[in-house]
């Protein structure tokens, strides 16, 4: 699952409106502490996919619902806060609809994980539907995270900008393997000698997927500790803010009101 990227500070606090307010640093704080629970989730979940945990493959499916809520709660927050942040500033630029598609791909991959889960378990016992359902939702993922690797011009330092690379190549990686390891869900494997071989790749893809899901949101969180020294060395979260705005008309030009 992927957690949009970006190079600006976050007004992720619903109920304050100036955007120097820390309430907006503890949004984010949260934001990227439910993301690793759910990441987390995901890497216990991959390891009752193997063929060995087969029987219990139930507590998996309960573990991929339970962390793709999460992934659900912190997306639908991302694209709630890329919607405020741009009415905040009244402009629109190519860099607000990178943010937004981005923003939309990685909901509606993570709702179609959560429903997809869901098929996977005993009392829906509905595989290949939850599988298609897999391989649409890592679709969106690797989309979102494509068009959010297009903003990665300008970050404030050199580090900023590699752990952006990073990340966003993380987060596409995973999305890839998740991909992958889902369509064996839609053969007929069970006449087939090397169903257990097969099925045991994908359980390794899926751990493998969310160890770099884990790891793109480690990374999110190095990113917002080093953003958090930057402003405080370069002034008010405001100013940052305005300046961030400021590049994304010159570079992008107003696109509307």
């Amino acid at each position: 699952m992927a957690h949009l990227v970006t190079n600006r500070p976050r007004v992720g606090s619903p109920q304050v409106a100036d955007p120097d307010h820390p309430a907006h640093d503890w949004w984010e704080l949260v934001s990227l502490v439910v993301y690793e629970l759910g990441a987390a989730l995901f890497i216990g979940g991959s390891i009752f996919f193997l063929p060995a945990l087969a029987s219990s493959q139930f507590v998996g499916a309960w573990l991929f619902l339970i962390g793709s809520i999460l992934y659900l709660v912190v997306t639908g927050h991302d694209l709630l806060e890329v919607v405020r942040f741009w009415r905040l500033f009244f402009t629109r630029t190519l860099g607000q609809t990178l943010e937004l598609l981005a923003s939309l791909n990685y909901v509606t991959g993570s709702l179609l994980f959560a429903v997809g889960s869901v098929f996977f378990l005993p009392s829906w016992d509905w595989p290949v539907a939850g599988a298609w359902l897999f391989v649409l939702g890592s679709v969106a993922f690797v989309v979102g995270a494509s068009i959010n690797l297009l903003q990665v011009f300008e970050s404030p330092t050199l580090a900023y900008l590699e752990l952006f690379n990073l990340t966003v190549a993380w987060f596409a990686v995973g999305s890839v393997l998740f991909l992958v390891a889902s369509v064996p869900y839609l053969w007929d494997l069970h006449s087939n000698r090397d169903a257990t071989l097969v099925m045991t790749y994908a359980g390794f893809e899926y751990m493998a997927g969310s160890i770099l899901f884990l790891s793109g949101g480690l990374m999110i969180h190095l990113r917002y500790r080093v953003r958090r020294r930057h402003a405080a060395a370069g002034g008010s979260r405001t100013s940052v803010l305005t300046e961030f705005v400021r590049r994304e008309v010159d570079r992008y030009g107003r696109l509307g009101s």
